[in-house]
């Protein structure tokens, strides 16, 4: 099985029970952050948190490939 097949069958099933888990928390609960009380579903929460965990990862991945082709190069 090809490497990109896999990355696309793991996505996949992470969306998949990132949507159920989601679905399952729509109650509203009141977020303390530093100063301020935000009140908001736990489902837009786990939305928001786990957007920036993937946008920090593809900045990761893009830091890292960038390090090793500069390493690369005579």
């Amino acid at each position: 099985m090809h490497m990109k097949k896999i990355k696309y069958i793991a996505a996949g099933i992470i969306i998949t029970l990132m949507g159920i888990v989601t679905f399952q928390n729509l109650e509203e609960k009141t977020i303390h952050l530093l100063f301020a009380e935000i009140r908001m579903p736990v489902a837009l929460l786990l939305l928001i948190t786990f957007s920036i965990g993937m946008i920090a990862g593809w900045i990761a991945t893009i830091l890292i490939s960038n390090k090793k082709r500069a390493k690369n190069l005579p």
